[in-house]
């Protein structure tokens, strides 16, 4: 086999390989519609879920801060932030 031969037969399979495996990993990407990024205007209506009583039409919550016992107001500190 002379050396043509040997690069043909060993290196042409593996980048083609490589680029066929690369273009599985890349081409999902490249073709999905851009993502909403903060600031952006929202042009969607809210579908299920909102954080305005009366924009769905509900009475306001009952905010009875006398319900919680054993509860220090204001004091715990943590939270989804993690700082504990």
């Amino acid at each position: 086999m002379s050396v043509l031969e040997t690069i043909l037969f060993f290196a042409v399979p593996t980048v083609a390989l490589y680029l066929g495996i690369v273009l599985l990993v890349v081409a999902p990407r490249m073709a999905r519609r851009p993502r909403y990024r903060v600031g952006q205007p929202w042009p969607h209506s809210p579908m299920w879920w909102t954080a305005n009583p009366q924009g769905a039409q509900l009475p306001a919550a009952d905010h009875d801060t006398t319900a919680v016992t054993g509860a220090r107001a204001g004091t715990e500190r943590g939270g989804a932030r993690g700082s504990w």
